[in-house]
């Protein structure tokens, strides 16, 4: 007997022989039971058939492949399903039983390349269809896919048109047998086999490793004329494997060698693009057709029975998911330089695809909840710091998962976009805030699809504001100087602001008057927090009264404003904004005149200490003041009792002017006119409530004044479109010039 080698002993040692044995065992019975399978039909139906040629030995290796999944299917019984080793529905395939679901991404990709050796091994060809379909079959089932998917048939004729063409290209490339890369794949796979018999070599014959197989443009032809004309499980599976190495091609060999390495390289960025596109855009068609599903009225999905469930094929979908979940926390979710047609930018675009593709994955990870947590993570992770685009695509994602879910998948978006909301919102600048305004407006649309589910989550979070804002109350009136300072700065802060400018989006819009309509007239759950939120809102006002704060005043009035405009809501907010025409900015007939530009109040919570006793803080707090002022009485307009609302802010105003406590000139204009439009609208209301015929007691006769007609019918209302208009002009100028000053910046950096 031999010495045993150096490298034996070694390998030995390591426990890796015993592995080696056992996997060589287990494959060598089940080629035998395989054979005996084979037998034994040959033998039931008469033996096989000589006078057939080539196509006999063609259909006994499909018997041959077909026996070997059977096989397969009774031996991954304890992967899930009932005794026997075959589930009998799709749900129990997909179901907590016979899914699992708590894999991670490693054991999801050994199991992948398992499956591929095992795939290659015993040539499984059941996933294949017996034969390719007929010109007229065919056809008859791209004009069902362009029924079903009209959106992946747009992308073929854009992109692979050819693959659409059948007849004289199909039978050429059926009849070309195998190809230079048909031999590579064989020659691999027999490294693959020899790597595995010659476990005794030395280090360096095991370092070497088996060949790798460059992925062409033929390749992945190949693949996706088997993926659309056969449906082919096996064309899938090859694709999804060099996917992968895609998918993990940057990383170092370390990691390469924790079972993550494939037979496959991709050595063109061409390849690398189509590669990753033809996995994104096709296996969500193969596997709808092993795997269908039905879409219900309510957007939720439903996996239909299939007769014979393949439990590899459930495998698959999940090491697909886990990869493409590392593709897309690998790819730059921002370019890093403004100009066009850079690396950076393609990958962006790749992102998109990757995201937008990723969910129509969606109806068969629903029940893997460690994936689908970890897929909800990836995409609030691009929603809360990519660019606008890629955050759009996520949010669009995250919708769908929520209709798609059940109620414990709703309260887990709910919750988690929320938070993910949060940490941005610490940061806020010119530049930052188009963003910041994007994911307000999109999560508040996440809550207003499910307001009962939203009710729990919405009251626990006010509930935290309303903490936070008693806390500092309490600090306020027991503490130190120095520590009120700091208890403040818990309220007086843009996420704080943001955060009840999101809650007003969100009781706003679930609680507004079209929706209600909607409804036959039942309130929203949601519209019980209003009154706890406007409380909140007003105690953040009367906290500090410094003329410094003012701008944060005006973020929440604006904010409660929307209130009132939407849901019909009263809310006294004039004692509020008259309050600043009464502070010390306005009394003074001589502010200090300054070299300082003109505060942008929209962008700044707190003004900077150069520019108290300003004229030209006191002419942009005048400017704003009279917008407000205009805009709360524009939404309440249309109210019967208009002319004894506006009445006191009339009186106020006439005699801030007439004593010279109304600011500069600019600012008396503006509130003159200001008072013209409410004495206008007060007359014009007086007018068409002496028509009327019930009393003020009649609350639905009073809520149906001037009903269906909008604000801008009145003076003030028409005044204030205008005034919209003029505003929304600026802004846009606005950020026009910080987009160019942007561009400029991250030039000079480059």
């Amino acid at each position: 007997m031999a010495k045993a080698t150096k490298a034996f002993k070694k390998f030995a040692s390591s426990g890796k022989l015993k592995d080696t044995i056992k996997a060589r065992r287990q494959h060598q019975q089940s080629r035998r039971k395989a054979d005996d399978r084979k037998a034994q039909r040959e033998k039931q139906r008469g033996g096989p058939k000589d006078d057939e040629g080539d196509g006999g030995d063609a259909s006994d290796d499909g018997e041959d492949d077909e026996d070997d999944r059977e096989m397969k299917k009774l031996s991954a019984g304890s992967v899930g399903g009932r005794a026997g080793g075959v589930a009998k529905t799709v749900e129990e395939l997909f179901g907590a039983g016979g899914l699992d679901a708590d894999a991670d991404e490693g054991s999801d990709l050994e199991e992948l390349d398992e499956e591929d050796e095992e795939d290659d091994d015993s040539e499984e060809g059941d996933e294949e269809e017996a034969d390719l379909l007929d010109e007229a079959a065919m056809k008859k089932a791209m004009k069902d896919l362009e029924k079903k998917d009209p959106e992946f048939f747009k992308y073929l004729k854009e992109n692979d048109e050819d693959l659409l063409e059948f007849g004289k290209g199909a039978s050429k490339v059926k009849g070309k047998g195998k190809g230079k890369q048909d031999e590579d794949e064989e020659m691999a796979e027999s490294d693959e086999d020899e790597d595995m018999e010659d476990g005794e070599d030395d280090d360096d014959e095991e370092e070497v490793g088996r060949k790798k197989i460059s992925v062409t443009m033929k390749m992945l032809r190949q693949w996706q004329e088997g993926m659309l004309k056969q449906h082919s499980i096996r064309s899938l599976r090859k694709t999804l494997i060099a996917f992968r190495a895609a998918a993990h091609m940057n990383e170092d060999d370390g990691e390469q060698g924790t079972g993550l390495d494939t037979r496959y390289t991709i050595d063109s960025a061409q390849v690398f693009n189509k590669l990753v596109v033809t996995a994104l855009k096709y296996t969500p068609v193969v596997v709808a057709h092993h795997f269908p599903y039905k879409t219900l009225v309510n957007g939720k999905v439903k996996l239909q029975p299939t007769k014979t469930p393949n439990q590899s094929l459930n495998r698959l979908i999940l090491s697909h998911f886990s990869t493409l979940l590392h593709l897309i926390k690998s790819l730059p979710s921002t370019p890093s330089s403004i100009s066009s047609g850079s690396a950076e930018e393609d990958a962006g675009s790749l992102l998109l695809v990757a995201v937008g593709e990723s969910t129509k994955l969606v109806p068969w990870i629903m029940s893997a909840r460690k994936h689908l947590r970890a897929y909800l993570k990836v995409l609030l992770d691009l929603w809360s710091s990519a660019s606008d685009s890629v955050r759009i695509a996520s949010f669009l994602a995250v919708r769908k998962l929520f209709v798609a879910g059940d109620d414990a998948v709703k309260d887990l978006c709910l919750k988690n976009i929320y938070r993910s909301l949060l940490p941005p919102l610490r940061n806020t600048t010119p530049h930052t805030l188009p963003s910041l305004n994007l994911m307000k407006n999109t999560a508040s649309e996440l809550y207003q699809l499910a307001p009962n589910l939203s009710y729990q989550h919405a009251f626990g979070f006010i509930r935290m504001l309303a903490v936070h804002l008693r806390n500092v109350v309490r600090s306020s009136t027991t503490g130190k100087a120095g520590d009120n300072q700091q208890a403040f700065k818990a309220v007086y802060n843009w996420q704080f602001v943001h955060c009840i400018d999101f809650w007003s989006q969100v009781l706003a819009g679930a609680a507004s008057i079209e929706n209600q309509k909607e409804n036959a007239g039942l309130e929203s759950p949601l519209k019980p927090l209003i009154y706890p939120l406007v409380q909140i809102a007003l105690g953040v006002i009367r906290l500090l009264p410094s003329s410094r704060y003012f701008p944060l005043r005006f973020h929440i009035l604006h904010s409660l404003i929307r209130i009132i405009s939407l849901t019909g809501t009263y809310i006294p907010l004039s004692p509020f904004l008259l309050e600043i025409l009464d502070s010390t900015e306005f009394r003074r007939s001589n502010p200090k005149k300054a070299t300082l530009k003109p505060l942008d109040l929209e962008y700044v919570i707190r003004a900077p200490a150069a520019y108290p006793k300003t004229r030209v803080f006191q002419e942009g707090l005048g400017e704003e003041l009279v917008y407000l002022l205009g805009e709360y009485h524009a939404v309440i307009s249309t109210n019967i009792a208009f002319p004894e609302l506006v009445l006191p802010v009339v009186v106020t105003i006439k005699k801030h002017i007439k004593k010279g406590s109304a600011g500069s000139p600019k600012v008396v204009s503006g509130l003159k006119t200001l008072v013209d439009k409410l004495e206008a609208t007060k007359t014009f209301i007086e007018t068409k409530r002496r028509n009327v015929g019930f009393a003020p007691r009649d609350r639905s006769e009073v809520d149906r004044f001037l009903e269906g007609q909008g604000v801008e019918v009145t003076p003030v209302g028409n005044w204030m479109r205008l005034q919209r208009k003029v505003r929304e002009k600026k802004r846009k100028e606005v950020e026009m010039a910080l987009r160019e000053e942007r561009e400029e910046s991250g030039e000079e950096s480059d």
